[in-house]
């Protein structure tokens, strides 16, 4: 009961704390609307900037990097899954039967021999 009564208290702070963002927000903007001084060089040259060529460019790349290593992660898959099976005993894999750690295999010993 301790925690509801807790997390209840921390969403409601939680509540207040944007509220009060969300409300002093326009008043940020304006008064920084007001006192903008004189735009600066680097401003000017970042406003001619292709942004819409270079987020185009930045998504094919990450798309051919995300196929690529998509494409990588398969064939390490199947490296994984080829090793594995070499690594299996011969005779369980021609059975069709599993190795079991629980069953007891009998030993032959040289007084059961004679």
């Amino acid at each position: 009961m301790y925690n509801f009564i807790l997390q209840t208290i921390v969403m409601v702070s939680l509540g207040v704390i944007v509220y009060l963002v969300a409300r002093t927000l326009p008043r940020i903007e304006e008064v920084a609307a007001k006192n903008s001084p004189k735009q600066s060089y680097f401003d000017l040259m970042m406003k001619r900037l292709p942004m819409e060529k270079a987020d185009a460019f930045v998504n094919m790349l990450l798309e051919k990097l995300l196929r690529k290593s998509r494409l990588f992660v398969m064939k390490l898959d199947n490296f994984l899954n080829t090793h594995l099976k070499s690594l299996k005993p011969k005779d369980a894999a021609r059975n069709g039967e599993r190795p079991n750690i629980f069953e007891k295999k009998e030993i032959a010993t040289d007084s059961d021999k004679e």
